[in-house]
């Protein structure tokens, strides 16, 4: 399968002058964006950038949820949905753009929206203690919440980069109920992991739950040892390894652990929105980035 290259860094300037030639906008007072689920970072970020858009600009933004990446680039590409603005994982953009390649001439990339980094949680009942031990349980699942969702993404990508994970199943189960699951049933139950993609710094309902019950549940460690990264054309790779806080919000308890990341993007629609309403767009994510996207530490 081939990867066809994304050019992250793309400058203010670049990304106001990238047109679809020959499209005469009517004048445009809203735009529509694709998030994820309320409880989610990536819809607080969009309707943080709702917010900036109308006091700044004058620009309604419609904020919806989704279940995930793979559903905003759906979206946005849909030139039936209503969907102009899209936040997408750096890892799902490159696989819709392998199995869309016209898309790649179609959208911009107006911001980036820092780490989104896979944490992978399991059971301290479970058996598994390191990465490696999922390669040795014929028949172990891992529960991702959606199909669509960034974390069925990324370990999508690593089921198919490592062969060993080959007898590995994704279950597509509420995390949540994923955990209690893991926490009742133990070592009896083929559900050894949930994996959510999330910024380091969200105390999602997940996280909360791993934070106030460490003697129940532990996050288990990915490095660049555990999987085989991917490469695009430029030499940059889709993941990079680092060691993060996780849940780091105003003094409260947080874990540290060891982790693959990826990138959160800012996508907009050359053919549904026009080039000044990009503009301002852009404008905001350059202008007010701290107040829209936050701190990813």
């Amino acid at each position: 399968m081939s990867t066809i290259r994304v050019n992250f860094r793309i400058s203010f300037v670049l990304m106001t002058c990238l047109l679809s030639p020959g499209i005469v906008w009517a004048e445009q007072s809203e735009a529509v964006i694709s998030t994820g689920q309320e409880s989610g970072s990536y819809y607080s970020i969009g309707e943080r950038l709702r917010t900036a858009m109308r006091l700044q600009h004058g620009i309604e933004v419609r904020v919806e949820t989704s279940f995930g990446s793979i559903q905003n680039l759906a979206r946005l590409a849909d030139p039936s949905s209503e969907i102009s603005i899209a936040l997408t994982q750096a890892d799902a953009l490159s696989r819709f753009l392998n199995d869309n390649p016209d898309f790649s001439n179609q959208f911009i990339v107006l911001g980036d929206m820092g780490r989104e980094c896979a944490l992978l949680i399991t059971g301290r009942a479970s058996g598994v203690a390191r990465f490696a031990d999922l390669k040795k349980l014929p028949g172990a699942e891992i529960a991702v919440n959606d199909l669509g969702s960034g974390a069925a993404v990324t370990f999508g990508f690593m089921m198919a980069m490592n062969p060993e994970l080959v007898d590995v199943t994704l279950v597509y189960v509420d995390t949540m109920e994923a955990l209690l699951q893991m926490k009742v049933a133990g070592v009896h139950t083929d559900l050894k992991a949930a994996m959510l993609v999330q910024r380091p710094s969200t105390r999602s309902a997940a996280v909360q739950v791993l934070l106030e019950n460490s003697a129940d549940y532990r996050l288990i460690p990915i490095r660049a040892s555990d999987v085989t990264n991917l490469t695009l054309p430029d030499g940059s790779v889709v993941y990079t390894f680092e060691k993060v806080n996780i849940g780091n919000s105003r003094g409260a308890a947080t874990l540290e652990v060891e982790t693959l990341c990826t990138r959160g993007l800012l996508l907009a629609s050359k053919r549904k929105l026009s080039r000044e309403i990009r503009s301002k767009f852009a404008k905001s994510m350059l202008e007010s980035s701290k107040t829209v996207i936050g701190s990813d530490e």
